[in-house]
């Protein structure tokens, strides 16, 4: 079949945009799942006798090395473990040092507070802005914060406990625990500076054992921290810190921004599954819709690395909602009003006739007078009956009978009680008759 000239030319371009979109990066031809990477301890003293004129050496200071691992344009966040600058980071030295590496990625920076950070002011003032109170960094003084990335949540945590409290029934802790109700995404990723669990430098942080137990409760998946200066990764954990059979948080310790290393690490904890303190490097973390895929990428020359992939556990389901307040118990009483009949004198019928307050059953109670004189009046009880009652006007027909038994003639008394469904009984109320014959 011959071609036409429209024909040809519409091929030609269809060829051309698939060979463009095969030539575009991932983000622009599609929809990407962001990545992220994390490290902290990064940026030396410039006094450091491994800082080689900000080069560094084999075992320090390699921030800028570090640094180029940030700087490819995949990225959507960089998250910044803690300890940016050593001994501590004043305004000076963070000019000096962290800006010029670490700094280059600034823009998509969310860190979060090291031990070396002090009181903060100058890493407030780096992130958020000179005196600004609220920022990429969290609010100035407290250092918590949270945000969505892709579906996932993610929270930064303040591990320095002796200045911003980390104790269950802490402000902090409880708004994680907010936050994270607040939050029930299906994938959630949580960092704080000093590890939870570690075999390195400094060991494991009981103090910080709330954090966990919060994020393990809401079912998060991730944790990862720093301040120990290796890389570590731990099995999925359980809420006490115990292997979990299904689920659990995979923490990982990501010492390793560059500053130097640590040891400790000859007695790994039974939970860890990879160390090593010889290789600075950042993790990189893929966060897919329900999953998640990590790589341990070392600086140039560097040969260590780690890699896999793990699964987000469904949010727990929200708790049962509590049990409808029971009703405040019926203590009321039933009311009889107005009770009378219709003849007070009668030979074959009459009718009582009365109110209720409420619906109520009621009881009759028959007396024929017995005994007159001296002022005194004595009742003998002749028969019962008995009648639902509705709320509001009742009635009930009398024809001088109880049951089959006729009664005599005589002055009759009927004393009325009325007994609500809670058992509540009514003050008696009484009337009078006569039965003639």
């Amino acid at each position: 079949m011959t071609r036409t000239p429209l024909a040809a030319g519409i091929a030609v371009l269809t060829v051309a945009i698939a060979a463009a979109l095969v030539s575009l990066p991932v983000s622009q031809a599609m929809a990407q799942d962001p990545v992220i990477a994390a490290a902290g301890d990064i940026a030396c003293d410039p006094v450091d006798p491994g800082y080689n004129g900000g080069n560094g050496t084999p075992d320090r200071c390699q921030q800028k090395a570090t640094s180029d691992l940030l700087v490819t344009g995949e990225l959507s966040a960089v998250l910044m473990l803690g300890d940016m600058q050593y001994d501590s980071p004043t305004a000076d030295r963070i000019a000096a040092v962290y800006h010029p590496t670490w700094g280059r990625v600034k823009s998509i920076t969310r860190p979060v507070l090291g031990n070396h950070e002090g009181g903060g002011t100058e890493y407030f003032n780096y992130f958020n802005g000179v005196g600004v109170n609220d920022g990429p960094a969290g609010v100035r003084g407290r250092g918590y914060y949270s945000f969505d990335l892709g579906g996932w949540h993610l929270i930064a945590l303040n591990s320095n406990c002796t200045r911003v409290a980390c104790g269950a029934g802490s402000i902090q802790e409880q708004w994680l625990r907010a936050d994270l109700a607040a939050h029930p995404a299906v994938c959630t990723l949580a960092y704080f500076h000093t590890p939870r669990y570690s075999s390195g430098h400094d060991g494991s942080h009981v103090t910080l054992h709330p954090f966990w137990r919060a994020l393990s409760e809401a079912g998060a998946e991730i944790v990862l921290s720093g301040h120990s200066h290796n890389y570590e990764r731990f099995a999925p954990l359980d809420a006490e810190g115990t292997r979990a059979a299904a689920g659990g948080m995979r923490q990982f310790v990501v010492g390793t921004g560059g500053a130097f290393m640590t040891g400790g690490l000859s007695n790994p904890l039974g939970s860890s599954e990879v160390s090593q303190n010889n290789t600075f490097g950042v993790l990189k973390l893929t966060l897919r819709p329900t999953s998640y895929d990590w790589q341990f990428v070392p600086i140039a020359g560097g040969t260590f690395t780690d890699s896999g992939s793990g699964a987000c556990s469904a949010p727990p389901p929200p708790p049962p909602p509590p049990p409808p307040a029971a009703a405040p118990a019926d203590t009321t009483a039933p009311v009889i009003t107005n009770l009378r009949v219709t003849r007070k004198r009668f030979k074959r019928r009459t009718k009582f006739r009365w109110g209720l307050s409420e619906a109520a059953g009621v009881r009759f109670v028959i007396a024929r007078k017995t005994k007159a004189g001296k002022g005194r009046v004595t009742y003998k009880r002749v028969g019962t009956f008995a009648q639902a009652g509705i709320q509001g006007h009742n009635g009930r027909r009398f024809r001088g009978r109880l049951g089959r038994r006729r009664l005599r003639a005589g002055v009759f008394r009927a004393t009325v009680r009325a007994r609500d469904g809670a058992g509540n009984r009514s003050r008696k109320a009484q009337v009078k008759f006569r039965i003639v014959r």
